[in-house]
């Protein structure tokens, strides 16, 4: 850029150096209008009789060597002034050339892309750009530029290199993708600008491929959500059990102590139920392991499905889940953990050992005023109401309260047609 300045500036003083010559020969007519006009002048008072000066003026003109030595002196200086305007000239073409010269080799040998076109007719390529595109520069000269240019951004670049060609303030630096001789996309960064070019306006670009490094910001945005992913993993797989992708325990007892918190805050409930698969070990013993895995699991999916989204759910240890429900009293406790026993008991569960007939105990605790509001005496509560509904004959649901009047409410806990709804139940 700062060669093709200085290029612009010898060009200029070469413009004003034929200029100086031009008023040089404009000034040498004048020059010999003036002489003859001075001629005549000094011719007419001598011819004339009567003129008191006639005398003197006739004795110039008997002088034959004056005039001419006036246009001698005057020839000579005129003759010195523009021999010097030709030495300007001269130097300045010689530099102007020489410019011209370093240029083209700057231009031939950059690393970098360069081409001219005007309204799209690309009227200038340099080998650089050529090589980049897998052209000839002779192939690409006549090729309207827009055309190289991916569908995506050729719109973008059209009407940039319009606004650009009409003096508007435009962008000059941007991305995009250039069209390979075999179709290929390349990654491209242009520096565009408007030069005057043969007699015209022209728009000029100087082209970086930029295509590794765009495979590298890809490459590292690539690490970044793997690294991202592998974290997520991590996270997951630190807080939650392998086999039910529920909650494991340490997890389940931190979610059970911030909810805790918040109803000792909020002076609100929080309701904590513990589900205990029933003959568990016979499952084992009868189906293998791996038929006691497909249980658990299939008993996990079923229990996330039957609670709310802000609920907590987590596998306590073995097959005990746990299960906390914010905002939630003894009643709408006691729904949550039967529609939880129906859901278990509802079909078997298909397993490639067979068909396998699951049930579930299921004990409820309510924490918040008045009730406790210690973390281990809520889980102990639960688990005491969890053993009584075992001793109670299995598939039901216990409160840690004493058994009631078989006519109350409460005693139909073990039954199967508890119907009670929770007010802040948003399933129902």
């Amino acid at each position: 850029m700062q060669e093709r300045r200085k290029a612009a500036e010898r060009v200029s003083e070469r413009d004003r150096v034929r200029r100086r010559e031009h008023r040089a020969i404009a000034l040498l007519l004048v020059f010999g209008l003036s002489v003859w006009i001075l001629e005549s002048l000094l011719a007419y008072p001598a011819v004339v009789q009567d003129t008191p000066l006639a005398p003197i003026f006739r004795h110039l003109i008997a002088q034959p060597l004056i005039i001419p030595l006036v246009g001698i002196i005057c020839f000579l200086g005129y003759a010195v002034y523009i021999t010097k305007i030709l030495v300007d000239v001269k130097r300045a073409e010689s530099e102007l050339v020489e410019s011209e010269e370093r240029y083209r080799l700057l231009t031939h040998n950059s690393l970098t892309g360069i081409y001219i076109h005007r309204n799209g007719k690309l009227l200038y390529v340099n080998d650089r750009l050529a090589e980049m595109l897998g052209y000839s520069p002779d192939e690409m000269l006549g090729v309207v530029f827009w055309d190289l240019v991916h569908p995506e951004e050729r719109e973008l670049l059209r009407d940039r290199d319009k606004a650009r060609s009409l003096g508007r303030e435009v962008v000059p630096r941007y991305e995009f993708r250039a069209l390979c001789k075999n179709g290929h996309p390349k990654w491209m960064e242009v520096l565009a600008s408007t030069i005057g070019y043969e007699g015209g306006t022209a728009c000029m670009g100087n082209v970086a491929d930029i295509s590794e490094r765009k495979e590298a910001e890809a490459e590292k945005e690539n690490l970044i959500s793997d690294l991202t992913y592998a974290k997520e993993t991590l996270r997951f797989q630190a807080a939650h059990d392998a086999l039910t992708g529920l909650l494991n325990r340490a997890a389940t007892l931190e979610k059970l102590a911030e909810e805790l918190s918040r109803a000792c805050r909020e002076k609100t409930r929080l309701a904590v139920i513990m589900a205990d698969l029933d003959r568990f070990k016979s499952i084992n013993d009868t189906y293998g392991h791996l038929g006691g895995d497909a249980v658990l699991r299939e008993v996990a999916r079923r229990v996330s499905e039957s609670v709310r989204p802000y609920d907590v759910v987590g596998r306590y240890g073995g097959e005990e889940i746990i299960i906390a429900l914010p905002g939630c009293d003894k009643v709408g406790a006691v729904s949550f953990a039967e529609r939880i026993r129906e859901a278990i008991e509802a079909r078997p569960v298909e397993t490639d050992e067979g068909r396998i007939r699951v049930t579930a105990s299921l004990g409820v605790a309510i924490a918040g005023d008045p009730n406790p509001t210690d973390l281990d005496a809520v889980v102990r509560d639960a688990d005491r109401a969890l053993y009584r509904a075992k001793q109670r004959g299995r598939n039901c649901v216990m409160t840690t309260e004493e058994t009631p009047d078989p006519g109350s409410v409460v005693a139909s806990e073990c039954s199967s047609h508890v119907k009670v709804s929770c007010p802040l139940d948003d399933r129902t």
